[in-house]
């Protein structure tokens, strides 16, 4: 299966140092949101918001073909 990878802001610039704005992966049939962000080697897990398709979701979620993942860490600041 292929799924897109939408990375926002540093997600954004840790996973696409050269630009753009998504990346393709092709997947096994039963991959999770998880088995993703492992193998993407994502630093900031403790603080990731994943969304699929438009909607939160945990990270045991097995994706779909043509599934959007987005990757988003929370802002800081004060």
């Amino acid at each position: 299966m292929r799924v897109r990878v939408l990375p926002v802001a540093e997600l954004k610039r840790q996973l696409l140092p050269q630009g753009g704005t998504s990346l393709w992966l092709d997947l096994p049939d039963g991959t999770t949101i998880g088995d993703v962000i492992r193998q993407l080697d994502v630093k900031v897990t403790d603080r990731l918001i994943v969304g699929l398709d438009g909607s939160y979701a945990p990270l045991d979620t097995p994706l779909h073909d043509n599934a959007e993942l987005t990757l988003v860490t929370p802002m800081e600041g004060g």
